[in-house]
Parts: structure tokens; C-alpha cells; sequence
């Protein structure tokens, strides 16, 4: 999968819902200090780039972030013999 575009707030958002996660969609709108509809118009656009998956459980609503943000992916191995080559 390619790079995808992504806004500041849906990054805050991604950021914050991989740092805290397991985290309810009020919880995280909370802790980011985010309006309300500018909070729900980057969490929707989270989900429609599949980068985010809301996990409706009892009476919550769940963020669970789909993607990683940073950094690089880990090394695969190099040797057809070692089992986690495959």
C-alpha cells in the first residue's frame, strides 16, 4: 500500500488513538481537545482511508487505529531457513 494523505487533525487523531489505545471515540476527542465536528469529519475521513476502524461495543465506541505513523517497517529476514521468513 501507498503513501496516503493525510490532514494535521487526522494525524493528531491517528497519533493519539496508537498511543492510547484501547481508546472510546469520546475519550479520544477529549484528550485531544478537539471540537466536535471537526473531530467527527477527520474521524470519518479516517475511515474511509482505512487508516482507523470504530468498534462498536455495549454502550462505546471504540478508535482502533489500523496504521502505524513514523518510523520504518521491521527488517524481514533474510534467510529462506529462519521460520519468520515466510
Amino acid at each position: 500500500m501507498g503513501a496516503v494523505s493525510v490532514t494535521s487533525d487526522e494525524m493528531r487523531i491517528l497519533e493519539e488513538a496508537l498511543r492510547r489505545y484501547p481508546v472510546t471515540v469520546e475519550e479520544l476527542r477529549a484528550s485531544l481537545g478537539m471540537r466536535a465536528g471537526a473531530f467527527e469529519l477527520a474521524l470519518r475521513s479516517l475511515v474511509r482511508k482505512h487508516l482507523v476502524e470504530l468498534e462498536p461495543l455495549d454502550d462505546r465506541t471504540y478508535v482502533r487505529p489500523l496504521a502505524m505513523t513514523g518510523g520504518a517497517p521491521p527488517a524481514r529476514p533474510s534467510d529462506a531457513d529462519d521460520p519468520s521468513y515466510r
